[in-house]
């Protein structure tokens, strides 16, 4: 942020895999893993135990694939910060310096598609309202 900068809004948004496949990503290593316990007998402890840890990794694994972003709108533009993918929201590296009035687009349903500084970004319907100002403009 340079001196003297006012924030106007912030919201959150990640990148990488769409988030509804984030939810795939646990049910196929719970799955896979509970399928190939069955298929070589292990006992049934055995299969919901490595269910669990194949549910775990998978988890682990679309986390890896998602970056996440904080957006901030202030007086002389919009920011767009990365913050790390495992812990709470501490930007980590500014990823790009857009001009005031940066257009987002539509933002509709759970999660809405939109790009951003060359990244397809998704923004989950919590952060909608807060760029409801004019037409979807960010700043």
């Amino acid at each position: 942020m340079e001196p003297a900068e006012r924030v106007e809004r912030v919201l959150l948004a990640q990148g990488g895999i769409n988030p509804w496949a984030q939810v795939g990503f646990p049910l196929v290593g719970l799955i896979g893993v509970r399928a190939v316990a069955i298929a070589t007998g292990a006992s049934s402890g055995v299969g919901a135990l490595g269910g669990v840890l194949g549910a775990l990794v998978g988890a682990v694994i679309a986390a890896a694939l998602t970056t996440r972003r904080v957006l901030i709108a202030t007086d002389r533009g919009v920011v767009v910060l990365e913050y790390g993918r495992f812990g709470g929201v501490k930007p980590t590296k500014v990823i790009a310096r857009l001009p005031r009035g940066t257009e987002i687009g539509a933002l509709s349903g759970t999660w809405a598609r939109t790009e951003l500084a060359g990244e397809r970004l998704w923004v989950h319907k919590k952060w909608h309202g807060d760029l409801a100002a004019p037409a979807g403009q960010l700043g």
